[in-house]
């Protein structure tokens, strides 16, 4: 039986596009052209399209059944095999190992989902899980960190940021509406630059350095640091409330 570590990129996406009715090569060439369907997402010349179905039919995940009229030539027909079926779902439910892998191979997961009518919900769940490790190790950079530390860590935002939109599009800000003014009651409010941020299971620590040098620190919860998408370097407001320390963001 192949699995899903037997194969590449290429095969998998051939073989979902096959599984989802684009029923011959050049076909699913068109597809994967620069100006197709995908191609925004990634792009597979038709060569090694070609060699991503021979590779699909030597395992038995694909096979050539009758042929269609083409411009040139007849075109070989293919259909997907039940455990080309089988590999393909596991594919599309297994979350990506890497933060790297985020721009093509889950864009593509998510896209032929959409394209099967697949919620994308299961898989996004299982892609935060995975990576949830990761990015809270990477946004607690300490304050010495180099330029790779503030890339790694930059793009760990905006993955965390980006499978969150994907789940709960409401929570989008409206970026068109006026940005909106807020009068708290609290009158002790100090600009702050995040200087180190330390989870726990439920509560984070935030200690802030302000203009002065001295540090504070503020505990709230877990859920909270991450919805303010706090990291080392972020500008706050420290917000002092009898013995309550509390932060805004811009």
């Amino acid at each position: 039986m192949t699995t899903t570590t037997e194969l590449g990129l290429a095969d998998h996406v051939c073989l979902a596009l096959v599984g989802q009715g684009v029923e011959h090569g050049w076909a699913v060439g068109t597809v994967l052209a620069p100006d197709g369907e995908l191609g925004r997402i990634w792009t597979l010349s038709r060569p090694l399209t070609y060699r991503s179905i021979d590779n699909l039919v030597l395992r038995r995940l694909l096979t050539r059944k009758g042929t269609a009229q083409g411009r040139g030539r007849d075109r070989s027909l293919l259909r997907i095999t039940a455990g080309g079926t089988k590999a393909l779902s596991a594919w599309l439910d297994q979350p990506v190992e890497h933060l790297r892998d985020v721009r093509t191979e889950l864009l593509l997961k998510m896209a032929l989902r959409e394209r099967s009518g697949l919620a994308l919900e299961p898989l996004l769940v299982a892609q935060q899980d995975w990576f949830a490790p990761t990015i809270a190790s990477l946004t607690t950079t300490a304050p010495d960190e180099d330029i790779v530390d503030r890339w790694q860590r930059e793009s760990a935002r905006a993955v965390r940021r980006f499978l969150d939109d994907s789940l709960h599009p409401e929570r989008r800000p409206n970026v068109g509406a006026p940005p909106q003014k807020m009068r708290l009651s609290a009158r002790n409010q100090l600009a702050a630059v995040v200087a180190k941020v330390t989870h726990g299971d439920v509560m984070s620590t935030i200690n802030v350095e302000l203009p002065s040098g001295d540090r504070v620190t503020a505990a709230i919860t877990k859920d909270a640091a991450e919805e303010l998408d706090l990291a080392p370097g972020d500008d706050v407001l420290v917000i002092v409330k009898s013995t309550e320390v509390m932060l805004a963001k811009p």
